[in-house]
């Protein structure tokens, strides 16, 4: 059984399933549950990159993740970490390098496999087990020979077997011995027989033959048994007899048995169908109606931001307002509008607000701008919006971003 080894450390390191994980001490609690959690059955590295990328390769910490469940060490590594692949032709150091995501390397023929922080030894004396779980690691160490070793070689077998020849002498009743056990045991294929005894303890059971009467009661039954037709002169015997049973015609006439046709008056044979066929009566089938003109329904257009700098944007999708505004994690189906405002101030943030359609509703989201989002009503004191809520724009209402940038909504018509 494989027992990987650690050192205690301020590092997270996972461990399950042929996978081992070692996470700065800055990932968050919630990305190392779910590193562990996403470790599968049967390995893999995939789960755990997933997991890792949640908040996005800025956020990305450093880490090493050691798959060895499929007979060779595959490894991603990110910033200062190693792995020490020890095998019969030497150890080898893998490093994740000078890279802006990770790097993943492959290595074969390991019998020990050491993850840990880059400058960090080994120490014996401070190495604790770990079989499965989520432990404060520097270091973790995993043999891998003790896979290989696991399967032992089965035990040398002595296939020679010595035929010694078995002293078999029989008393006769004056308690002389009467030959050999040729001379007392002939019959058909004697010379044929091997010389050891195929059934163990033979040799007790015929050393221990009493004497007398019930000696020589055991050597008629023996003589008898030994000139037993053979299997072949019995099989040769039952043969002529049935020749001749067969020439003689002993065995009866075998009389013609008729089959009754197994008709149950519900089949209908191939040859029945043509005829069938015309039995049927002959209709003529109504006219398929062809395809319908089915008018296109009539989408109302889309809404309308008027900026009072002078810009007319549609809002057919999602529309980012700001300084500069950025996206970020965004499908390019979902690719919003960004529309730049001049700030001379820079009371308006990078990314400062969010306008979308709902329906027939438009909403404005402030996007935890650093001035906020003022809405205002004609004959209504302005109200400020709550940063990352959304909330619908009527008719009427002005939307005030800062430095005097404000715009209205136009349903379309």
């Amino acid at each position: 059984m494989i027992v990987p080894e650690y050192m205690p450390g301020d590092w997270h390191a996972v461990v399950a399933g042929g996978v081992v994980a070692l996470l700065a001490p800055s990932t968050p609690s919630d990305v190392v549950r779910a590193v562990w959690a996403a470790v599968p059955a049967q390995g893999g590295l995939a789960d755990q990159l997933e997991a890792l990328l949640a908040g996005g390769i800025a956020r990305l910490q450093p880490f090493a993740l050691v798959d060895l469940s499929g007979g060779r060490v595959h490894a991603a590594l990110r910033g200062g970490v190693e792995i020490e692949v020890r095998g019969t032709d030497g150890a080898r150091v893998l490093s994740a390098g000078e890279v802006t995501t990770w790097s993943e390397r492959v290595a074969e023929g390991a019998d020990e496999v050491t993850i840990r922080v880059v400058g960090t030894p080994w120490t014996p004396g401070l190495a604790l087990p770990v079989v499965s779980g989520v432990v404060r690691a520097s270091v973790v160490r995993v043999p891998l020979a003790a896979r290989d070793a696991a399967v032992a070689e089965p035990a040398s077998v002595d296939d020679t077997v010595e035929d010694a020849p078995v002293d078999v002498r029989v008393e006769t009743p004056d308690g002389t011995p009467d030959g050999t056990p040729g001379d007392a045991l002939a019959g058909p294929g004697a010379d044929s027989l091997p010389t050891h005894d195929p059934v163990p303890g033979a040799r007790d059971l015929i050393d221990h033959v009493p004497a007398g009467d019930e000696s020589e009661s055991l050597r008629r039954e023996l003589d008898a048994a030994w000139n037993l037709p053979s299997s072949t002169e019995v099989v040769a015997q039952v043969v002529a007899e049935a020749e001749a049973a067969l020439d003689s015609g002993s065995l009866g006439q075998v009389e013609d048995t008729v089959v009754p046709d197994d008709h149950d008056g519900m089949t209908i044979l191939s040859s029945d169908l043509q005829t069938i066929r015309h039995q049927l009566p002959s209709w003529a089938g109504d006219e398929v109606p062809g395809p319908f003109r089915v008018a296109a329904p009539q989408l109302a257009p889309p809404a309308k931001l008027v900026l009072s700098t002078g810009q007319v944007v549609s809002v057919d999708r999602s529309v980012l307002l700001g300084r500069a505004p950025q996206v970020s994690r965004v499908t390019n189906r979902d690719l919003p509008r960004l529309v730049t405002l001049p700030s001379p101030q820079q009371d308006i943030s990078r990314t400062h607000a969010e306008v979308r359609a709902d329906g027939d509703d438009v909403l404005v989201t402030d996007l935890h701008s650093t001035n906020g989002t003022l809405v205002t009503r004609p004959g209504d004191p302005a109200r400020q919006l709550a940063p990352g809520e959304a909330t619908v724009i009527e008719h009427g209402e002005v939307v005030d971003l800062g430095d005097g940038v404000t715009f209205t909504v136009e349903r379309g018509a």
